[in-house]
């Protein structure tokens, strides 16, 4: 059945955008190696060619979001190792304060989180029912995805204090991980494998920001990035990357800053909106029968024929007139 499928996928899909997060050297290469004899290409590479009509058929591009440092650093040494073209998105205020993103503290506080009823300055939350944790957890997915930063960091930030304290853990047991350094970027940049693009600033969700913080996001992040790799920065990828968390401002202003802003639909690059650039994530905990899969049903040729391009996106005078006069 695996093989069939591969068969399957190999013959029949389009070009695709791979999306990683946290993940092992070993494990992202078993992930890759599945899909041969599909061939990795660099990002600019994947867009230019869908922009130009040309066939993506049997290419891949492989991008990594967030700018962990043990993760850009190992993975990096694979992809010199392997010859792998590869794109870093990077969220540039964690790598300036090295304090880590709302949804990393979340994630690792969630083992500590005391199951009962809790007291906190905006109400009572009751974790010792069944499912309470998750409910919870799912509750602040939400947030990330639909609110401002100032919604759920507060809640977080609290929530943190009182495990440590129940626990009596230090701060570095939730802490999050640490960035890669931006010293250690402009030396990779060196070479020509592999790029580092712009994550936002904040990694907040988009959909949530008033038209001039779009542009500080996108502007700041992307002169800070091209500042410190020596290159343009040319593509995004917007921050949780669902419809809800982009919203319907972000690829108007996108377009006029970047080649691609990248999402976390599921879809191939032919017939996509460059600036709602599909991709497809893939974990760690994925079988390959299941990667594969994954990826014959979301970019195959068929469906990239029923899928129109939708054109150029309009670009609002109002939002021309925002970007002309972004901070830098």
């Amino acid at each position: 059945m695996s093989r069939l499928v591969q068969n399957l996928r190999t013959r029949l899909s389009s070009g695709f955008v791979l999306a990683f997060h946290d993940i092992q050297p070993q494990r992202l290469s078993e992930l890759v190696d599945c899909i041969r004899p599909a061939q990795a290409v660099s990002l600019t590479e994947l867009v230019d060619r869908s922009k130009a009509g040309k066939s993506t058929a049997g290419l891949f591009a492989i991008t990594v979001d967030d700018g962990v440092g043990e993760t850009v650093r190992g993975l990096t040494h694979l992809f010199r190792k392997r010859a792998w073209p590869a794109t870093f998105y990077l969220a540039t205020s964690y790598l300036d304060s090295k304090q880590g993103m709302g949804f990393q503290w979340w994630r690792n506080l969630l083992p500590f989180l005391p199951l009962r009823k809790i007291e906190l300055k905006s109400g009572v939350i009751d974790l010792s029912r069944p499912g309470g944790v998750r409910d919870l957890s799912k509750k602040m997915e939400t947030m990330w995805h639909s609110q401002r930063m100032e919604s759920y960091l507060p809640l977080t930030l609290e929530l943190a204090e009182i495990a440590m304290r129940e626990h009596g853990l230090g701060i570095d047991a939730i802490r999050p991980p640490e960035p890669i350094t931006w010293s250690e970027v402009t030396k990779i940049s060196r070479g020509d494998l592999i790029r580092f693009e712009s994550h936002g600033v904040s990694h907040a969700a988009m959909s949530t920001l008033t038209d001039e913080e779009l542009v500080y996001e996108m502007k700041y992040s992307q002169d800070l990035v091209s500042q410190h790799t020596g290159r343009p920065c040319r593509h995004l990828a917007y921050p949780f990357g669902s419809s809800r968390s982009i919203g319907p401002r972000a690829a108007l202003i996108a377009q006029k800053l970047y080649d691609s802003a990248a999402t976390m639909s599921l879809g191939s690059v032919d017939a996509a909106n460059p600036w709602l650039l599909p991709r497809i994530p893939l974990y760690p905990e994925n079988p390959t029968w299941y990667v594969n899969l994954k990826i014959l049903l979301k970019c195959n040729r068929a469906n990239a024929l029923l899928c129109a391009r939708g054109g150029d996106l309009p670009i609002a005078d109002a939002a021309g007139s925002l970007v002309r006069r972004s901070p830098v």
